[in-house]
């Protein structure tokens, strides 16, 4: 199974009124424009030209774990939407939410993910080129834990992103368990399994991660159910940097990979818009493939 794994874009549309820019989105606009974050990304760029290269690398599957948006605004849903059309409509895949997509309480409440991104939450088995999982219904929720089956993989896709002004999420004992389930279902099916999360599992060290307001709340659950019935892939982004590590689940080491930011303007190899392309065979993660964006100029490359 040759998959695609992109994540981290960051759309972002200037706000309009000034209920707008009040609560969490204030201090989001306030990140973007006072500390220049506004201008470490550039999606609307840099994330056409990365679907391009990727449409010619024949994958199986495209992942992408989460933050399309930088405010989760209608208007940055839609242009993520948009730029990605190109591999949404072309091969199967499987979509899952960060914590920018889940920023404020209107945007939880009022389901704008799903409702552009819902026809690739869904989950279920791939048939007549889209997964029959049933429609997610208008103002609800996608259901999580997700699987997504195809050939012979299943993709686990999990939400643990919650609005609030910290940044930290929480997965809930009922995912948690679920999420265990749904591993062992597979397992018993046969298939592989990758399991995909916005926030990383482990640090680029292997170590817990653990950075204070901007991790999960209850890793070690996580950690706990993992090491019962561990995946053979585990796939994230949330930390805006490539890192490949494993995560060490009693005995077993599974492989888990950020891809890095896919819209970054960065000169450093490990930060500059790239994505990644995975084999995986027989339940082992055979290679891994690093797409960058050579600096100043419109040609990608693999990285060394």
């Amino acid at each position: 199974m040759r998959i695609l794994h992109m994540t981290d874009v960051h759309f972002y549309r200037p706000v309009t009124g000034v209920r707008g820019a009040l609560g969490k989105r204030g201090l989001g606009l306030a990140n973007l424009h006072l500390r220049g974050r506004v201008h470490h990304f550039d999606a609307d760029a840099l994330v056409q030209r990365a679907v391009a290269d990727a449409v010619g690398q024949e994958a199986d599957l495209f992942v992408m774990t989460g933050d399309l948006s930088a405010l989760s605004q209608d208007s940055e849903f839609a242009a993520a939407r948009a730029a990605f059309s190109p591999l949404l409509e072309s091969m199967p895949s499987v979509v899952i939410p960060g914590n920018h997509d889940r920023y404020t309480r209107g945007a939880a409440r009022e389901h704008r993910m799903e409702t552009h991104f819902g026809p690739w939450m869904r989950g279920g088995n791939w048939a007549d080129g889209g997964w029959d999982g049933p429609p997610i219904p208008a103002g609800r929720s996608a259901p999580f834990p997700g699987v997504s089956r195809l050939g012979d993989v299943a993709v686990v896709s999990t939400d643990p992103c919650r609005p609030g002004l910290s940044a930290d999420g929480r997965f809930g004992e009922p995912q948690i368990e679920a999420v265990r389930g749904a591993i062992a279902q597979a397992r018993a099916d046969g298939l592989q399994v990758v399991l995909l999360t916005h926030y990383p599992l482990v640090w680029g060290d292997g170590t817990p991660y653990r950075r204070k307001g901007h991790c999960l709340q209850d890793l070690d659950g996580m950690l706990a159910a993992l090491t019962a019935e561990p995946p053979d892939l585990v796939l994230h982004g949330h930390k805006h940097e490539f890192w490949q590590t494993e995560l060490r689940l009693g005995d077993r080491r599974v492989p888990s990979l950020n891809c890095g930011t896919t819209s970054a303007v960065s000169p450093l190899d490990d930060r500059t818009a790239g994505y990644c392309i995975y084999e995986l065979t027989g339940g082992e993660l055979r290679s891994v493939r690093r797409r960058v964006l050579v600096a100043g100029e419109d040609a990608w490359r693999d990285a060394a």
